[in-house]
């Protein structure tokens, strides 16, 4: 599958991605079981994967959006 963005929606995509895989990390430490923390464990790996494939951006270019003005 091909996603084509711009750079101020792949900037908002990747940040988006990013603080959910950041969030996730936090809730494998906080769970209790050990087949949810391997599940969330996976699914760190899978964003990891995804933000892999990103190239280098401008991070902070969708706060310059042209919406904003």
């Amino acid at each position: 599958m091909e996603l084509r963005l711009e750079v101020a929606e792949a900037s908002l995509v990747y940040k988006v991605l990013r603080n959910r895989r950041d969030e996730l990390r936090h809730e494998v430490r906080h769970a209790t079981d050990s087949e949810g923390r391997e599940y969330i464990k996976h699914k760190v790996r899978l964003l990891n994967r995804v933000l892999e494939r990103f190239p280098e951006l401008d991070l902070s270019a969708h706060m310059r959006s042209k919406y904003l003005d």
